[in-house]
Parts: C-alpha cells; structure tokens; sequence
C-alpha cells in the first residue's frame, strides 16, 4: 500500500507545482512591447556585428577629454581646479542663489515634506545653512573620497520641497547622487557642518559630511580612485549589497551602484581571510572608508562573483550596452537619483560609465556632446525615422527634458528604453506616474499631446567621434 502511494504523491506534488507555475502573470507591458522584447538579446539578434568590439581604451579617453573640454558639456575637470577659492564671496554668490530659488518655490506654491505650504521662515533656515562660518578671502579646497552611496543636494539639508504634497518621491532639492569611492573636491561647508559643499566630475552640489572622507593629500585621493582598467572591478548592474558583517560594520550591507570602480586586492594583500571568511567565489576589492576624525582610509572587502560585476571594464559592444541597460528594466525611477534610483540622464550616463566613457549629467548637457549626432529638431517624423534607420542600438536620443536609449525597429515601430517619471496612456487622455526603467515606442505621447517622436531634437551616439 505504501510502495503505491508514494508515487501517487509524487504525481500530486508535481501537478500541484504545475498548477501554481501555470497562473503566474506575465509581467505587465506597454502596448506594442511584447514580452520577447524584455529580453537583452531581443533588438540584436542576428546582427553578427553586435558583439563586435566597437571602441578600445584609448579611443574612449580621446572621447572622455573632448566632452570634458567642451563648455556645453559642464564637466567639473577635478584634477586641476585652483587650489583656494575666495570663502566669503563663494559664501554671497551661494546664499544669494538658495534665496532665488527658494522663493521661487514659495511664489509656486511648493509643499514641504509634510504636506504644507513651504513657508518664509522654513526658506530663510535653509539658505543660512548655506554660509560657511569659517569661511576666509584664501580658503583651500579639500580632496574627499565618497565612502556610501549618497545624494547630492542643491542645498545643505535633508528637507523634501515638493509640488505634489502627496509625492514625496519626487524632491526639487534633489540633485544627483554620489558613487562609492567616487572623487570630490570639498569647496565649502555649511553652517551646520552637516554638509560638504562638493564638486563631482559632472555635477555640483551639497552632500553629507559623514558620507566623504577626507584625503591626506591630492596623492592618497588620486591613488584612491585613479585604477587602472586592468586593476578596477566595475559594477554593472543597478545596485545590490554586500554581506553583512559583524566583522567590518563599516562595509557590512554597504550598496554599490551601477558605474561604481573599485580597486581590485591583490593576492598578496591578504592571507587566509577577508571579513573573517575566505574569499572562494568572491572578487577581493579595496573599499574606502572614513575613520572617527573624517580621513580616508580603505578596507579590504569582498564582492560576491554572482553580482553583476566586471574585471575592469566592459568591452563596448552593441549587445553589453543593452545587457547592462535591461538589467535595470523595471526597476524604480528616481529624481535627481533620490530613492538609490536613476533619472533618464543618469540611467544613461551610468550605462556609459560601465564602458570608460563619462558622460555629462543632466539631459541639456548631454545633448551637447561632441560626438557623432545630428540636430533633428525641424525634421518631419519621417524624417526622423529615416535617420533612426540607420542609428545603432545604444544611440541616445533627447527631447526636453528626457534622455532615453534607442533599441530598433519593428513592424513600423520604433522602440527605446529610458527611466521614465510620467507619459500619458495609449488614449493619449491620462497622464501616467509611470516611475520605472521601461520600453516603450516613439508613438508615445506627451502631455502636451505631441509623440515622443515628434518631440526628438537630438540624436547622439556616444561613443562615435
């Protein structure tokens, strides 16, 4: 009787399994995006080309420098700023500035994180905060290393000023954020002391103190972040942790984001083990970290071999650039990259940054890379069409306001992928909060009724001079 009820049993469990496998939902999609086309390989299939190596080191330098040197581009050249800067008018120029913006969000009616108007006073305290107490005609910039993954604000305060007071999710302090063992240069601090004012490679604004350690000098801060492709371990997926450890608090859970580099250990700089366990299965890597007086130093840490990691950086192709893109694809849209989350121009500029390349930050600056594009803004949709023709996946494309990655065509359709805060649905009559890394097509429309097509003004491929 037993022998006979076993497989019985058997047969149970499995139809059982089968039952609960067969009602799953597909994820749900945008029209005309078929579920085939979620897949990284789906737009480059039979292009033999597209594993073909497209650019080597030295060419990405070459790019790297024109778009650094290139006004438009707002590129902060860290190695080479001046080493003083006069304090007190910085102090004028950045409290006159605070004030100007935020009585613009008061004249418009802005809320505050909870729910209420922003009112005068709330203004005048966060624009104080913006002068430097010490600050001094001769006051020297500090070399700093970012040890967490943090935000960059337009002022020094932790503060949510929204128009929507139902959407704290979307922040106007917001500016970007900051990679671990990314470089800054601190140019100012606030009144508080609670924040760093820093200039990134891309992108300026206020970040917190107990986030950026402090260089002994430019030597140990060109050291912590300049690693060569063959010494760099590159992250090349949106985000994950690592392990946790009672070990070492200070990297225990630590989250690591998309383009982040870090310094790959050498076998001699470790014995049996790292953390307290081996390192089996794991890349050893050189984390930086901040010591109780604010100083860098760094950390031995480990990075297990099943997140999305590169032994220096990726080979540009045409299939790595849409394998990193659709590793996020689905994945929450972030302001300014508030929420440990991207917008569209930081989506792809650290889609880029996985190859060497280091694109501008925002969607204007972008747009004005000297790269191969073509100005597409008095061109008809057919126009446009006729040259996505002939663009290759990866090719950016920019309307006002939103940067997103051409994918290819299909069936009459022309297809891209972007972090996306809103579009209206395919009615074109209601406006969508959308907040996600999603494909779509360029008959999408916008709220003021134009297609996203219609809409283009530039077309760039980024790693064509």
């Amino acid at each position: 009787m037993r022998k006979k009820l076993i497989p019985a049993m058997i047969t149970a469990v499995t139809v059982a399994q089968l039952s609960v496998v067969n009602v799953l939902a597909a994820p749900e999609e945008l029209p005309e995006v078929s579920p085939e086309m979620t897949e990284e390989g789906y737009f480059t299939a039979g292009r033999e080309e597209a594993d073909q190596v497209l650019l080597d080191a030295a060419a990405i330098q070459a790019i790297n420098a024109r778009i650094a040197s290139t006004k438009e581009c707002c590129m902060n050249d860290l190695e080479n700023e001046k080493p003083y800067t006069d304090g007190l008018a910085l102090n004028q120029v950045l409290y006159q500035q605070a004030v100007e913006d935020l009585t613009g969000f008061i004249n418009k009616g802005y809320f505050n994180m909870y729910g209420e108007r922003l009112s005068a006073e709330e203004a005048a305290a966060m624009a104080g905060n913006v002068i430097n107490p010490n600050a001094s005609e001769q006051q020297y910039i500090h070399y700093g290393i970012c040890t967490t993954f943090t935000d960059l604000r337009v002022l020094p305060t932790e503060y949510l000023i929204t128009d929507d007071p139902g959407d704290n999710d979307f922040d106007y302090l917001q500016n970007s954020n900051i990679r671990v063992n990314e470089p800054v240069v601190i140019r100012s601090v606030s009144a508080d002391g609670l924040y760093y004012l820093v200039d990134t490679s891309s992108c300026s604004g206020w970040a917190l103190t107990s986030d950026i350690a402090v260089c002994a000098d430019k030597a140990e801060w060109l050291d912590a972040w300049k690693i060569p492709s063959e010494n760099a371990i590159v992250v090349t997926e949106g985000r994950f942790c690592l392990e946790q450890s009672q070990t070492s608090p200070q990297l225990s859970g630590l989250a690591l984001t998309m383009g982040t580099v870090l310094r790959k250990a050498d076998r001699s700089d470790y014995g049996t083990r790292i953390e307290n366990r081996s390192a089996y299965y794991n890349y050893p890597v050189w984390i930086p970290v901040r010591t109780a007086d604010g100083r860098y130093s760094k950390a031995l840490g480990l990075i297990s071999m099943h997140h999305g990691v590169s032994e220096g950086y990726l080979p540009l192709t045409e299939n790595n650039i849409l394998k990193v893109a659709y590793s996020m694809l689905g994945d929450t849209y972030g302001w300014g990259g508030m929420l440990s989350s991207m917008d569209c121009s930081l989506y792809v500029q650290n889609i880029y940054k996985c190859f060497g390349l280091e694109l501008p930050r925002n969607t204007t600056w972008q747009s004005k890379m000297p790269v191969t594009g073509v100005d597409v803004s008095a061109y008809t949709p057919e126009m446009k069409e006729a040259v996505l023709d002939v663009c290759p996946p990866g090719t950016l494309l920019y309307f006002s306001g939103h940067a997103m990655m051409y994918l290819g065509q299909e069936n009459g359709n022309y297809y891209v992928i972007s972090s996306v805060s809103s579009m209206m649905d395919a009615s074109g009559t209601q406006k969508l909060r959308v907040r996600g890394v999603v494909i779509n097509t360029l008959d999408t429309r916008r709220a003021n009724g134009k297609t996203w097509l219609e809409s283009i003004h530039t077309v760039l491929v980024p790693y064509l001079l």
